[in-house]
């Protein structure tokens, strides 16, 4: 009974490992936001933070945002008077921050000015905008050469506070307190860290969330300088296909769900060099199952008995050497695997044109959570229950596949197996570990799913019906490898396998 708790412990801690490996590999690429981004967004969002008296049903015709703006700046303070009890900014530093950025405003536009700006090409409107949003939630700063860049967020915000302190028009009677401008700050920060959708080649507007969100355009050569090597690699590559099909289709999201087709093509092709070597591998390791299957026999307590157990390693080590046939192989191919994967996830998460695709009223950024806990007030949330519904059926049946395969091929042309017994005289099933990882995979996936947006479960999907695929087709190829190896050598072992088939004798052993 001891022995059987220690296997579960370590089942669960190798499980728990894997999960958490999962999720700290997800967080490796970088985010393409940049703090020019990252202002666009805060402001689609929230609006104008300095005024905090505008009510729901003033809206500005010019504005399309105006309602949603509103909506969520009034939800914010009612949130950081209510629940955290903070007192709200007064008017008098609402309007000595106004002014500030006003001023700002004026002065830097034209870095923004077509012909004139060093940091874009924007008309004289188009320029005030941006310049008000990076004023309003980042700032100006200039660069080890000398040229100005956007800083990062609450620059400006930091320093005019510090001035409306000192400030005795405002000061501390009229100020917020310290502990509100941290909440504040940190709240709206979740929102764009919440948003990763700013990968584009091109600058221009983008719908996401409902909000049109103004987004700079990044080259591939940034992807390599500014946010990495796997970014530049992969992940600004497969978002750049992802743009393309998308403009050249629309936002309808029919568009937006071929590109994610295309990609997890393209993904599949790159990959397939480890599904050719674990074949090849596996092909090798069944050949040589008849001399295993006689180690087992020769040393039948080798699952408990430490001196069998270290005999038949060393002999199965000696025959795999002889076989060439290296059992860990396939498992470093899929290790390189991950980080490619990690990569569309991440090209897909950060792809602008993704982000403003929407399938029958659904956003492809709504949380697949959101569709089932808000289904009233979430557009076409039908749509991403069933995308949740088709991805969880069809991960359950990957995972499956590579378990009947397995047991096909024991049970169609392995050789005869010893059966063999712990030290309890429990059977032991060499395969328990690989099923019990199975199912833990299989719900990992669902828990994953649940929290992933719907543009992720498509890819999912689309990703499991392209594995069951062609985990059938090379199992039918390596199936016709091994009759024509059976016919042309007349080797004995793989003879006798061959006459164990259900094909050949209709039985199973």
């Amino acid at each position: 009974m001891k022995q059987n708790s220690h296997k579960w412990f370590k089942r669960i801690m190798v499980a728990f490992g894997a999960i958490i490996a999962l999720f700290g590999l997800s967080g490796c690429t970088n985010s393409f936001c940049t703090n020019q981004d990252k202002a666009n967004q805060l402001y689609a969002y929230y609006g104008d933070v300095f005024n905090n008296s505008t009510k729901v049903d003033e809206v500005d015709s010019e504005n399309e945002n105006e309602t949603l703006q509103n909506t969520n700046r009034t939800t914010l303070y009612n949130t950081l008077s209510t629940s955290y009890g903070y007192s709200l900014p007064d008017k008098k530093f609402q309007a000595y921050m106004s002014d500030k950025v006003d001023a700002f405003v004026d002065a830097k536009y034209t870095l923004w000015l077509d012909g004139q700006g060093s940091l874009g090409s924007l008309t004289e409107t188009e320029a005030k905008r941006v310049a008000r949003n990076v004023g309003m939630f980042a700032g100006i700063e200039n660069d080890t050469a000398g040229n100005p860049k956007v800083a990062k967020l609450w620059t400006n915000y930091d320093a005019w506070y510090q001035d409306a302190l000192a400030d005795s028009s405002v000061g501390v009677l009229y100020a917020p307190s310290a502990g509100f401008v941290s909440v504040f700050k940190s709240t709206l920060e979740t929102t764009v860290n919440n948003n990763d959708a700013c990968i584009t080649p091109v600058t221009e507007d983008f719908k996401q969330n409902g909000s049109t969100i103004y987004i700079e355009g990044k080259t591939w050569g940034q992807a390599f300088q500014q946010f990495g090597f796997l970014e530049g690699l992969f992940v600004y590559p497969f978002a750049y296909i992802v743009h393309v099909i998308s403009e050249s289709f629309g936002d309808q999201g029919w568009a937006q769900i071929l590109a994610i087709l295309v990609v997890t093509l393209l993904a599949r092709i790159i990959t397939v060099i480890s599904t050719l070597v674990q074949g090849r591998t596996q092909s090798k390791q069944n050949a040589l199952k008849p001399q295993l299957d006689a180690l087992s026999r020769k040393y039948p307590n080798s699952s408990y008995d430490r001196d069998q157990k270290q005999a038949m390693a060393m002999e199965q080590a000696q025959l795999m050497k002889k076989a060439k046939v290296h059992p860990l192989l396939p498992m470093l191919f899929m290790i390189i695997q991950f980080p490619l994967f990690i990569c569309v996830w991440s090209a897909l998460q950060g792809s602008a044109a993704l982000a403003s695709g929407s399938l029958f009223g659904l956003s492809l950024t709504t949380l697949v959570s959101t569709c089932v806990t808000s289904y009233a007030t979430t557009p076409g949330a039908l749509v991403g229950i069933l995308v949740f519904i088709m991805m969880t059926i069809a991960n359950i049946l990957t995972s499956l596949t590579g378990l009947w395969m397995n047991k096909w091929r024991t049970d169609n042309f392995g050789a005869a197996t010893v059966t063999q017994k712990d030290a309890n005289g429990n059977i032991v099933d060499p395969n328990k570990t690989m099923k019990w990882m199975t199912y833990i995979m299989m719900a990992f996936v669902v828990f994953m799913g649940w929290s992933l947006p719907v543009a992720m479960g498509i890819y999912w999907f689309f990703g499991s019906v392209i594995s069951i695929c062609q985990t059938l087709l090379t199992e039918g190829i390596q199936t016709r490898s091994r009759h024509k190896k059976t016919a042309n050598t007349g080797d004995g072992s793989d003879l006798a396998a061959l006459r164990r088939s259900s094909h050949h004798n209709g039985k199973k052993r």
